[in-house]
């Protein structure tokens, strides 16, 4: 529950505020992940991707999450997993 009023919450997303800035991160790396797609024609990228270290550090992170959460997995990351399998993401 927020103090705020509707129109001050609806005055911030007018302008682009950013409610989940966990979820805007992860799909700008994803927006990333599908240019390096295009560049390369597969998302095999390496940890240590000198042109993009951020990228390199973010795919082992998806993967390490999907073995580390098991069957524990949240309906927002079975989301997540859906759109990496989707453009040909190799866990």
């Amino acid at each position: 529950r927020t103090s705020m009023t509707e129109e001050r919450i609806q005055k911030l997303s007018s302008i682009g505020f950013v409610w989940d800035s966990h979820e805007a991160k992860w799909a700008q790396m994803f927006q990333e992940l599908l240019m390096y797609k295009e560049r390369h024609g597969n998302c095999n990228v390496r940890a240590k991707y000198p042109p993009n270290p951020q990228l390199g550090l973010w795919v082992v992170r998806q993967r390490v999450l999907r073995r580390e959460l098991g069957v524990k997995r949240s309906p927002a990351f079975l989301k997540r997993m859906k759109m990496l399998d989707s453009i040909g993401f190799q866990w």
